[in-house]
């Protein structure tokens, strides 16, 4: 993991959103991923470019790219003290509560707990969920908590570039479930 480097890449990859394609009414999004994996990463990359091509969507907050104080937690030697844990967590909470809705990745062999804990808080605050259960749902079944918490789900980052975010209609679960 290496947080300054992913951070330099999504900040690419925003620099090169097309806002003239943005749809009037676009909603602004809280994404929640894990990225302490390789594969973690990968997918918050993908999501981020997918969402930023997506119309119906205007901002995207990722909070990565808003950590306390400007400090990336691998920056410090992956030793948050309790100001910075407290505060960042605040700012994510703040962050739900200012958007529209949450779209919530999971790596199906490794769900990350941050991501849950942010899935569910925001089904508590009523914002409604997106989630991608990126991988072999099958032979990696997702927690009902996870799958029953969301409005809608997927199962690729690319459905997010065309996912109408203005219609949100529930979808069933396919997957095996724990």
């Amino acid at each position: 993991m290496n947080e300054a480097k992913l951070i330099k890449e999504l900040e690419e990859i925003s620099r090169h959103v097309d806002n003239s394609k943005k749809l009037p009414g676009a909603k602004n999004i809280y994404l929640a991923a894990g990225w302490f994996s390789d594969h973690q990463e990968q997918l918050l990359k993908e999501a981020f470019t997918k969402l930023s091509a997506n119309p119906t969507i205007a901002h995207i907050h990722v909070p990565l790219l808003h950590q306390y104080g400007g400090v990336a937690l691998g920056t410090s030697n992956n030793t948050p003290d309790f100001e910075w844990g407290a505060m960042t967590y605040k700012a994510d909470i703040r962050a739900i509560d200012n958007s529209d809705l949450t779209v919530a990745v999971f790596e199906a062999e490794d769900a990350d707990t941050g991501t849950a804990m942010e899935l569910g808080y925001s089904v508590a605050s009523h914002t409604p969920v997106v989630s991608v259960f990126a991988g072999n749902i099958d032979e990696h079944p997702i927690n009902l908590m996870l799958s029953f918490g969301t409005d809608a789900h997927v199962t690729s980052t690319d459905a997010l570039a065309d996912y109408d975010f203005f219609d949100i209609t529930p979808n069933k679960y396919m997957g095996k479930l724990i």
